[in-house]
């Protein structure tokens, strides 16, 4: 950590750069971010983000006064964590005061000012795995509104996937649409229950983090609670957590043994379709039970590879490209992704 601290203070050059509140943001993220990624990748154990973050405000207070701290600091009370806004508020506060000499400019003050509006699209990719959350936001003072995207995967345990603020919406769809495929349209978020994927991203720390997740590790995070403040006062409210729920398989289990029937002319063996549904559907978002991707199936067939029944293990395993089929049938996925798939569920 200490060489992480150091590392940032020694960056805060390039804040000098910003000339307003959004580009402010993105600097302090994207320097936060670097180190959390180089820690990541280091032969480093029991990492603590949060900690990181209270070491570096502790950090400026304790270094000689420049204006880059001071912007540091500001940028970083956009961006803070649940429950840090006012310690980082305090230390702006006191190094304001000690560089009373010289003037700073008042536009940075507008970095943590930025409220959502209560505007949200969300957009999927093909696979309906991956789900991006667009949120508006204003400044006040008369800076341009943007919007901030929230990437989600969801192929497994729901997680932040990256991020982004765009100066609007068109921009932030083409962003999502250069990842992830031309077919994305937004819609209109008119019920909060839509955002399952958003409430119930993990907080935890993996291992394998993309450095566009970690320089949203966050501003993610404190976006999510700005938005969530919106929607309340809007009478709207995020459904609560469903991630840890007991599943009923014959939710799954009914239709495919249906599906099975018509298509092969019988029914497969009950028991390994019931541990195949409980597999699939423990621990994802319910509103993704039915999708099907490569991301998930490599998920799945790692778990069911690790099941110590030796004769329903390889029974799950033979299934699973049938029940891959019926998925990807189901959703309306073109052939080509759906072939690729049964072939990656036969290996």
């Amino acid at each position: 950590m200490p060489e992480s601290i150091e590392n940032v203070l020694a960056g805060t050059d390039v804040l000098l750069k910003s000339e307003s509140p959004r580009e402010l943001d993105q600097a302090t993220a994207s320097l936060l971010g670097a180190e959390l990624h180089r820690a990541l990748r280091g032969e480093n154990g029991g990492l603590d983000f949060d900690l990181f973050f209270e070491a570096v405000v502790l950090a400026v207070a304790n270094a000689e006064p420049r204006q880059e701290l001071w912007l540091l600091l500001q940028g970083m009370s956009a961006i803070s964590p649940p429950g840090f806004e006012s310690f980082v508020r305090a230390g702006v506060s006191r190094l304001r005061k000690a560089l009373r000499s010289e003037i700073l400019p008042g536009w940075p003050q507008l970095a943590s000012k930025n409220k959502a509006t209560g505007e949200v699209w969300e957009i999927q990719d093909v696979y309906g795995t991956r789900l991006g959350v667009l949120a508006a936001f204003d400044y006040p003072g008369g800076e341009a509104p943007t919007v901030y995207l929230f990437e989600i995967d969801t192929s497994w345990i729901p997680r932040l996937g990256g991020g982004g603020v765009y100066d609007s919406l068109d921009q932030a769809v083409e962003a999502w649409r250069q990842r992830f495929g031309e077919q994305a349209t937004p819609v209109a978020v008119t019920d909060p229950r839509r955002l399952e994927g958003l409430v119930n991203r993990s907080l935890d720390i993996l291992g394998d983090e993309s450095r566009a997740t970690l320089d949203n590790w966050y501003r993610a995070e404190r976006r999510y609670l700005d938005l969530d403040t919106a929607l309340k006062n809007r009478g709207l409210r995020l459904p609560p957590s469903s991630y840890y729920i007991d599943v009923d398989p014959a939710v799954m289990t009914g239709p495919f043994n249906a599906w099975h029937l018509e298509t092969f002319g019988n029914e497969p063996d009950e028991l390994v379709v019931e541990d195949l549904a409980a597999e699939w559907m423990e621990g994802i978002v319910p509103a993704t039970w039915f999708a099907v991707s490569p991301d998930r199936l490599g998920h799945i067939s790692a778990l069911i590879g690790d099941w110590p029944d030796d004769t329903v293990r390889p029974a799950a395993q033979a299934l699973l490209p049938k029940w891959v089929r019926w998925l990807g049938e189901r959703a309306g996925l073109p052939s080509p992704l759906v072939e690729g798939m049964v072939a990656q569920a036969t290996k």
